[in-house]
């Protein structure tokens, strides 16, 4: 899936990817019983080996919304969430099921509106992408300051999509890793 202007779009699914194109509706962000956040409509697919797995990911990567402006001629103008659910079980005992979730995110960079571009579409992406990269750096900071605290802060979870749906894989329990290109 991707985040594109705060309206996610399933980059596996051929209409949402038209629509994306159109800068139509995307799909809706929901709460559910398990106190976590969800993506109605989303396409999922069921995967036997890593080969399965690289093509789907390939097939969302292509679909991805990329544009060039001043500074960069492949930029990124979304957040890329590829979502891995793994089942592992005994064979004697398959009731007795262990599941994991790996989320693999692409972020768009964060850059200057005045250095970018004066073109409204892209200055309302580059807005919308920094408004939820400082979200992100702020539920960070958060869940930081709570570890060292005795009476817990707000986590701003719900300020931004991308941050909704990382919400336990940053602040859940899990290990979350981040790797910074330049």
């Amino acid at each position: 899936m991707e985040i594109y202007n705060e309206k996610i779009y399933d980059l596996l699914n051929p209409d949402q990817v038209s629509r994306m194109e159109n800068n139509g509706p995307g799909l809706k962000l929901r709460w559910n019983k398990r106190d976590q956040f969800v993506v109605e409509n989303l396409y999922v697919f069921t995967c036997n080996n890593i080969d399965e797995a690289q093509f789907l990911f390939n097939v969302g990567m292509r679909n991805k919304t990329m544009a060039s402006h001043k500074l960069n001629n492949a930029s990124s103008r979304s957040h890329a969430i590829f979502e891995l659910r793994i089942e592992y079980y005994e064979n004697s005992n398959p009731e007795d099921v262990v599941v994991s979730k790996l989320d693999l995110v692409d972020l768009a960079g964060s850059e200057r509106v005045s250095i970018v571009s004066h073109d409204g579409r892209v200055s309302k992406e580059t807005i919308d992408i920094n408004k939820s990269l400082f979200t992100l750096r702020q539920v960070i900071n958060s869940i930081s300051e709570n570890q060292n605290r005795q009476k817990e802060i707000h986590v701003p979870y719900r300020d931004s999509k991308l941050t909704s749906l990382l919400k336990q894989s940053i602040g859940g329990n899990a290990y979350c890793l981040m790797v910074h290109n330049i």
